[in-house]
């Protein structure tokens, strides 16, 4: 595979400042050599750029070298600096003529300040000209996917390799393999918080983004088994005609030339007797049950088992590595776990005890993630049993909060303990003493009999708990709040205000910065103490609701609404303005402007007001009076 080409990253290109260093250095030494020429001449200028150009070159050329002796390669650096320095001097010279004769050549000036500009464009035109024309390449050629392998914990692998080739064009995916996970002891497991167990516990063996071939035709992977004792080569044909390939999306300001294509993330699970299954969510690729063992030196497994000994901690001496290797040998259970990974089972979930809001994200036997919401949950539907049960809270993002971790194969035997021969159907069973998660009744029950299930574990993501915590008082708090409100109004339509002002003042006392407290406030003031009281404190209910626009907007058109019953309607124009100005979407607002044109006798601005809020969907008898009359008052109606 030598001869075979992989996908290779094409780097971001960016414009970075630190050009600008040299740069500056280039410009600093022309500012100088303007300054020497206007009053030294011309050799002293020269002279100048000379010894900068030796001293700077020395100076990087020898650092951190003990022999500091003149070479050929030294001379010609200094050589080419000076070059420079004096191209770009040039544009001090012809200044310095024009200023002294008044002699300009303009096209010389123009070749030089073409170069001087030219060169850099060029350089970076180019540059991201082949970084485009590569992107563009390797995104018809390959097209990208996550991969993830998975085998059971006990059964010990070493990959050497795996690779989606191309043999008709020599091309290979870029897979590199890292056998980094380590297998852990029940000591080191106990020590642990629940999260890292539970993760280290259920972690994938590789997963990473992959570029593979189009027209791949041929799969290949090798790896050694340490539980076998044995080692797998394979290479088969690969159906890439069953992949669906879709365009990518992101990022959003790439071409799609250059986003290129993408499948769902690919599955490799390795068995016993070199089993093995590729697969995604829409397919299953490849699925063998078994592949003949290759021959290994004795020499390589040794490497291969060293190589693994030295990434646990606990199983690194080589005794206890070998009696890791026998007891998983004696014991049985890699084989009951391969057997439940493909067991489908009619099963429903229910769950109560928590907020309301919560869906579930179930991970299962089989490797596959999926939302249910809780009335599908409650569904019998023939599914993988769960090895993951995680519960999202829908608030302003969604909070996966809550994690219970299920020991599947335990689950399995309760599962038979309560089956009887006249359904297969399984409730899971979910209780929770209070909506913070904890004190879990988890019942399996069967047809006729049920029985509580207990080796499960609660993992609680205590960032996303504390905030959902903060959104869902906040909620309750703020439909407290809005009950309040609406009794308050009820009371003022009934005018009994002295009830109305106690269900104010309790919302002002539950939150002081509540808005539309204060405008009940200020419209209770009104009925009660007249207008003028009112009218006296609007930069008290201005400056009261300024943070929140909307209540800020109901206040100013309250005091429009006043001045209005005042006949003031020049100065409740300005009021109307101002709620509009705050919340150009709110109708009322523009009709209450439109009718102050009205009674002010402007047709013209009263019809185009009223236009405009009939066109946002509002109704009344004023609007339907101003529109009929097209914007004119009678004097019946004045």
């Amino acid at each position: 595979m030598r001869d075979y080409r992989s996908y290779e990253r094409v780097e971001p290109i960016y414009f970075s400042g630190e050009i600008f260093f040299p740069v500056g250095l280039f410009l600093a030494a022309a500012m100088v050599t303007y300054i020497l020429l206007y009053f030294f001449g011309l050799g002293t200028a020269i002279f100048f750029n000379v010894v900068i150009a030796w001293c700077g070159y020395f100076y990087v050329y020898y650092y951190g070298k003990l022999n500091s002796k003149i070479t050929i390669e030294f001379l010609k650096g200094v050589s080419l600096i000076i070059l420079l320095l004096l191209f770009v001097d040039y544009g001090a010279y012809a200044l310095t003529v024009y200023q002294k004769t008044g002699i300009f050549d303009g096209l010389y000036f123009a070749i030089w300040i073409s170069i001087l500009l030219g060169v850099p464009a060029f350089y970076y035109i180019r540059l991201y000209s082949l970084h485009y024309y590569k992107k563009k390449s390797l995104a018809a050629i390959y097209f990208k996917s996550s991969f993830g392998v998975y085998h059971d914990r006990e059964l010990l692998m070493y990959i050497d390799s795996i690779a989606f080739v191309n043999s008709s064009q020599k091309l290979i995916s870029n897979l590199k393999i890292k056998n980094h996970n380590c297998f852990y002891s029940d000591e080191e497991l106990a020590e642990m918080n629940a999260y890292s167990r539970n993760y280290d516990l259920k972690k994938s063996a590789f997963s990473s983004l992959i570029y593979i071939p189009f027209d791949a035709d041929q799969f290949e992977m090798s790896w050694y088994s340490l539980i076998e004792d044995r080692y797998y080569k394979v290479n088969v044909s690969f159906p890439f005609h069953k992949i669906v390939l879709e365009q990518e999306k992101y990022p959003l300001n790439e071409s799609e030339r250059i986003k290129g294509k993408k499948a769902k993330r690919f599955y490799l699970q390795l068995y016993q007797r070199g089993g093995f299954k590729l697969y995604n969510e829409d397919v299953v690729l490849l699925d063998y049950d078994c592949t003949p063992p290759s021959i290994i030196q004795d020499s390589v497994k040794q490497e291969k088992l060293a190589d693994h000994r030295k990434r646990h901690k606990y199983y690194k001496e080589p005794e206890y590595f070998s009696k890791l290797i026998d007891d998983i040998r004696t014991s049985n259970s890699i084989e009951k776990r391969q057997t439940l990974q493909d067991k489908l089972l009619p099963w429903n979930l229910k769950f109560s005890g928590l907020n309301l809001g919560n869906y579930i994200e179930t991970y299962d036997a089989y490797l596959k993630n999926y939302r249910l919401e809780k009335e599908d949950a409650a569904q019998f539907a023939p599914r993988y049993l769960p090895n993951e049960i995680t519960f999202v809270y829908r608030g302003s993002y969604l909070f996966s909060w809550l994690t219970i971790h299920i020991d599947t194969l335990k689950l399995d035997e309760c599962i038979d303990f309560v089956k009887d021969e006249d359904s297969d159907e399984i409730s899971f069973l979910l209780h929770f003493d209070n909506p913070d998660g904890e004190n879990l009744e988890f019942v399996v029950k069967g047809n006729e009999r049920q029985v509580s299930f207990k080796d499960w574990e609660i993992v609680i993501d205590e960032r996303h708990k504390k905030n959902m915590d903060e959104e869902q008082y906040e909620r309750q708090e703020d439909e407290k709040k809005r009950e309040l409100l609406k009794t308050a109004w009820n009371f003022v339509f009934a005018k009994n205000y002295k009830e109305a002002q106690k269900n104010c003042d309790a919302l002002l006392a539950m939150d002081p910065k509540y808005g539309f407290a204060y405008f009940l406030e200020a419209r209770l003031l009104w009925y009660t103490e007249g207008f003028e009281t009112c009218y006296s404190k609007r930069d008290y209910f201005f400056a009261k609701t300024a943070h929140e626009p909307a209540a800020l907007a109901h206040i100013y058109n309250s005091f429009g609404c006043i001045l209005d019953l005042e006949k003031r309607y020049e100065e409740a124009v300005v009021y109307f303005k101002k709620a509009i100005t705050i919340n150009p979407k709110e109708p009322i607002y523009i009709c209450n402007l439109g009718e102050m044109y009205y009674k002010l006798k402007n047709p013209s601005k009263a019809l185009r007001e009223a236009k405009k809020a009939q066109k946002l969907g509002y109704e009344s008898d004023m609007l339907t009076e101003i529109l009929e009359n097209k914007g004119k008052i009678s004097s019946k109606e004045e």
